[in-house]
């Protein structure tokens, strides 16, 4: 299927202007160095443009955009064998305005949610991580992790009530 019939006005300007933040997010809590975070969004975007005719529409767009940066960052971590950003860099990264409101009472407290957010399973951060840093729809995370939309949702629901249950035990 030919994807200017899918999206007959998406430029690749619009495109990049809609996911380039939400992707550098992505990588920036994962990845150290900002050059590295920086020239792994650049090759998604190239990978985005160079395959824009291979989408075929089965999939949310967005999802497919982040399958591909998803893809980019595990062989990037092969590569470098490197750890995620450590929690005094992560807890410093402002968090987007879609976090659950009992929990963005003020930067501190969001501070501390988000270093709280190690202690979840790897596919609770996972889910959370995309849902309020990429700001995607449970349906986009599915496609992304391979899962189905309802174990996306279970995942989002047990990773915030752990995070709850641990806010109020320091409160």
């Amino acid at each position: 299927m030919n994807t200017a019939l899918l999206y007959p006005t998406l430029s690749h300007q619009q495109i990049y202007e809609e996911y380039s933040a939400k992707i550098y997010r992505y990588f920036r809590y994962r990845v150290k160095n900002v050059w590295d975070v920086e020239d792994l969004t650049t090759t998604v975007f190239i990978k985005v443009y160079s395959k824009l005719e291979q989408y075929d529409g089965r999939h949310p767009f967005g999802a497919w955009i982040f399958r591909i940066a998803h893809n980019a960052l595990i062989d990037y971590m092969r590569k470098k064998r490197e750890c995620p950003v450590d929690q005094e860099t992560f807890s410093s990264m402002k968090a987007t305005d879609d976090l659950p409101e009992e929990c963005l009472m003020t930067q501190e407290s969001t501070d501390v949610l988000w270093q709280k957010v190690h202690t979840l399973t790897a596919d609770q951060r996972n889910v959370i991580q995309l849902r309020y840093l990429a700001d995607l729809r449970m349906n986009e995370i599915a496609e992304i992790l391979g899962k189905t939309e309802a174990s996306v949702k279970i995942l989002h629901f047990r990773g915030i009530k752990k995070l709850q249950q641990i806010m109020k035990a320091q409160a």
